[in-house]
């Protein structure tokens, strides 16, 4: 048993039934990397565009935190016979526990809907939600997501002192800290991932000089949500060189922050054109 086993994890593999844990495997996504990087979108794309682009820098710098800090404490998962399915990387903090957290928190503090109080609520309800999930599926002990909690909250706060909503400033911040995860975890697939996706992020909208005023369409943004996913489960799903995961990862911000130019740009090649 692990020194930071409390024996929660043990003791929810042994007493609740398989389909039940089974269950709690959705749950989990809604503190993944895919559903991170869809919300970020969602809200560059259909609500205030510099606060959707410091939504993106939030959320690439909430995963390069992630793989920092995984890298600098190198502690064990449970062991593979109490996690349903198999979880790869180290286990402390949790991941899902940092990026439900500064997701959820960011959201209850931009989405202009109900009162603070209850969009507060809601988020703790779904970091709740997350992060007791990934105990039950065995993939975490308690301390992992409890510190995983207090390091979102940290960050969060911190990057917001630091930046003040200001998106060029956020992707400065992301990216010293994508850069010290190849320091802790070296050249692996998740930190080539990460400072792939935080320079593609960070060099597109030093490029674009100001947000762009294009609409994306509900349609365009399935369109662009499909290519985009495509393009990103290629670079984190498959077992790919390091250079062909960096190009790749490099692609899917840098995407998601053009697709209102390519819109608008393509409107304008339409209206010029003789018919």
């Amino acid at each position: 048993m692990s020194d930071r086993s409390f024996g929660v994890t043990e003791t929810l593999a042994e007493t609740l039934p398989p389909i039940v844990r089974d269950a709690f495997t959705v749950v989990t996504q809604l503190g993944d990397a895919w559903f991170l990087i869809v919300v970020a979108a969602l809200l560059y794309w259909f609500d205030d565009r510099e606060r959707g682009a410091f939504a993106v820098a939030t959320v690439l710098g909430a995963l390069a935190l992630t793989v920092t800090l995984k890298g600098a404490f190198a502690l064990p998962r449970p062991p593979a016979e109490l996690q349903v399915g198999h979880a790869e990387s180290y286990g402390f903090p949790s991941g899902h526990a940092i990026a439900s957290t500064t997701l959820w928190g960011l959201l209850a503090l931009v989405v202009e809907r109900g009162t603070r109080a209850q969009r507060a609520t809601v988020a703790a309800a779904a970091v709740i939600a997350v992060t007791s999930a990934r105990v039950i599926i065995g993939v975490h002990y308690v301390v992992d997501v409890v510190a995983g909690i207090a390091v979102g909250l940290a960050y969060l706060w911190v990057l917001l002192r630091v930046t003040r909503w200001n998106p060029t400033r956020a992707f400065g911040v992301v990216t010293a800290i994508a850069v010290a995860g190849l320091a802790t975890s070296g050249l692996t697939a998740d930190s080539v991932a990460s400072v792939a996706g935080v320079t593609g992020a960070t060099a597109t909208w030093l490029a674009l000089g100001t947000a762009p005023d294009g609409r994306v369409s509900p349609a365009t943004a399935v369109a662009g949500l499909a290519a985009l996913g495509a393009v990103g489960y290629a670079g984190t799903g498959l077992d790919l060189p390091l250079v062909a995961v960096f190009g790749l990862n490099l692609v899917v911000p840098a995407g998601i922050l053009l697709l209102p130019l390519v819109v608008e740009r393509a409107k304008k090649a339409g209206v010029g054109t003789p018919s």
